[in-house]
């Protein structure tokens, strides 16, 4: 239980399809679990407007710095606080990081993705230093196969963790934007990725 923080500096990712996905089936569990928005896109806002009564997911749109006293005061009235960033170097970025807790970087495996790690990776150790409690994890996202090697072998200097299992591409995860839930496989696997397993 705690803060879950969906970030990469790069956009396309699929942070906010993930962020989204996480509190769906935390609730699911029957968690009482909200999903704070600080991403100006307003993507998991606008799917928690539509659904997130569905499924028992309250929101919260969030574009200021403050998330760290946000998430300390949200962590008291609810078991899970969801954050989707913004794909942006920024003060929101930097306040979200400041959130603590798990911190999931979602990557395709493709190049660009990759090449934008090091910013993330510089962030988190000067955060550590400063001591604040972070618990990073890098995950391949979109996964069709591809082999890993090469991208894990750009990573490894990073000292970043990866998870061991990439999230496969699949249909279910767009269907999430037309109110679908999650099938068991991809619910499990979400709930391992957020340390709810």
């Amino acid at each position: 239980m705690g803060v879950v923080s969906f970030l990469h500096q790069k956009g396309g990712t699929g942070k906010s399809t993930l962020a989204i996905a996480s509190a769906l089936c935390l609730a699911g569990r029957g968690e009482k679990v909200i999903l704070v928005d600080a991403d100006s896109q307003g993507t998991s806002a606008e799917w928690a407007n539509r659904f997130g009564h569905r499924f028992g997911v309250e929101s919260l749109s969030q574009i200021q710095p403050v998330l760290e006293e946000d998430a300390r005061r949200l962590s008291a009235e609810f078991a899970w606080v969801v954050i989707d960033s913004p794909p942006s170097l920024s003060p929101i970025t930097q306040s979200v990081l400041q959130a603590g807790g798990r911190l999931i970087i979602p990557i395709r495996p493709a190049w660009p993705d990759v090449w934008a790690l090091p910013w993330v990776a510089a962030i988190v150790k000067k955060l550590r230093r400063d001591r604040y409690t972070l618990d990073p994890l890098v995950v391949f996202n979109q996964h069709q196969g591809e082999s890993l090697s090469p991208f894990l072998a750009q990573i490894a200097p990073s000292n970043l963790p990866v998870s061991p299992t990439p999230i496969p591409y699949h249909p279910a995860f767009a269907a999430l934007f037309e109110g679908q839930p999650l099938p068991a496989d991809l619910t499990r696997q979400v709930l391992t990725l957020v340390g709810a397993d």
